[in-house]
């Protein structure tokens, strides 16, 4: 069916002079070949939607889609270097059909069209699925954190905001007092008609700065008063909603990238982009989007519930310690998830003590629980009874033993050197 829209013609598969195709210059199994495939078969009717029947002709939508999927293939977020690769690179040159939008035109497709991208990305998800590039049996979800164009230098309390600003209307206060004192003088040694209300270049600089320094005002006063209505700390001037993130041994203003894979061919089956510090918070919401997309790709007819599909359709979740907190694994007890998903989430506790790789004669690993009586036994024969619980590192309910007889011990020293007596803390 021809549709008569207001776009530019666009054909990347017009035959050239030579007289091979764009896409002859890429191998048979390149990953444009795939991108290009899915986009095609996807229904473009709500970018269609948004197309203004007047003015400039818009780019095609699915030239558009094709290079930002590939761009995201090929790790190329940036528009600006998506643009550079129209000119230089043979797979964006392809699926373009050597049309050339300037970063632009290819941010703000992509800024428009937020839902729809999102929408057409669990169209692209069962393409892949139907050629057999998933499996949607093993899900594994990990986090990445992503830098913010923000300065830590830039991370505000609320008492630093107010200091600054208050210094800052200070110095405003005192440029302007010099600046008229500055005109005044020279009204008297130049006259008040010369140069009519031009200024002097240094004053010139000084009212630029002033200008400068009112804006930063302004935004002080709109990031204190975003902090006060927000639970945070600190808050970023340059990015308000970047947040300190400990990404191996360094700690970097930022984001962390959530991301669910398909085990087979490492196919993205959900992402998603948050300011929380922790990935405990972030479980929950990754698996329920997880279960819906692959039940729309999956059953892509079936309306009804998500949590209500065979066990034929189990899906087994896998993450790393990050993820485990007593209220996840609570929630993962819900009927619902029992029903749907098998979970792999190794302990905190345990990984911590793993990781430590302690052999001693007194590592707690060594003291024997005696579930009977509640009480721990020591190496040495010791008994250390339970004296209270703590909340710990995510949610855990953590049950505190102390040994009582240290004090007379023998291995007093070798066992523990703390006044207070060994002490055992378990979840």
């Amino acid at each position: 069916m021809s549709i008569n829209l207001n776009v530019r013609p666009y054909n990347n598969k017009e035959q050239l002079l030579f007289p091979e195709s764009i896409g002859d210059y890429l191998p048979k199994d390149h990953l444009a070949h795939v991108v290009d495939e899915a986009v095609d078969e996807i229904d473009l009717t709500p970018y269609y939607n948004k197309i203004p029947g007047v003015g400039n002709p818009s780019y095609h939508p699915a030239l558009m889609i094709k290079i930002w999927f590939y761009g995201y293939c090929v790790k190329t977020y940036s528009s600006r270097k998506i643009e550079e690769k129209l000119h230089t690179d043979v797979a964006f040159i392809y699926l373009s059909g050597m049309q050339k939008p300037d970063f632009k035109a290819i941010s703000e497709f992509r800024r428009k069209h937020i839902k729809e991208l999102k929408d057409s990305f669990v169209d692209v998800l069962r393409i892949c699925h139907r050629l057999g590039m998933t499996e949607l049996g093993n899900i594994s979800i990990d986090s990445k954190v992503m830098k913010a164009n923000a300065s830590i230098s830039k991370m505000y309390t609320e008492k630093e905001l107010i200091e600054e600003q208050k210094e800052l209307e200070e110095a405003i206060q005192e440029y302007l007092e010099k600046a008229d004192q500055t005109d005044e003088e020279e009204d008297k040694k130049y006259g008040s008609d010369k140069r009519g209300n031009e200024l002097p270049e240094d004053i010139r600089d000084k009212e630029t700065r002033i200008k400068k320094m009112k804006q930063i005002v302004e935004q002080l006063k709109q990031a204190e008063q975003k902090l006060q209505n927000s639970e945070k700390k600190k808050i970023n001037l340059t990015d308000n909603d970047a947040q300190f993130q400990k990404d191996k041994s360094r700690i970097v203003t930022g984001y962390r990238v959530e991301i669910a894979v398909d085990s087979k061919e490492q196919i993205i089956v959900e992402n998603d982009v948050t300011e929380e510090q922790s990935d405990q918070s972030q479980l929950i919401p990754m698996i329920d989007r997880v279960i819906e997309n692959i039940d729309e790709i999956k059953h892509p007819n079936n309306k009804q519930s998500t949590f209500n599909n065979t066990e034929e359709d189990n899906i087994k979740i896998i993450t790393d310690s990050g993820y485990s907190s007593g209220s996840n694994l609570k929630s993962l007890e819900e009927e619902k998830y029992k029903r749907r998903i098998e979970p792999y989430i190794p302990d905190q506790i345990y990984e911590a003590k793993k990781r430590s790789k302690r052999n001693l004669p007194f590592d707690k690993e060594r003291f024997v629980f005696d579930k009977t009586n509640d009480e721990f036994i020591c190496p040495g024969g010791n008994k250390l009874h339970y004296i209270a619980y703590t909340v710990g590192r995510g949610d855990q309910i953590v049950r505190i033993y102390r040994c009582n007889v240290f004090k007379g011990c023998k291995y007093f020293g070798k066992c523990t050197s703390s006044q207070k007596g060994q002490i055992i803390k378990v979840s």
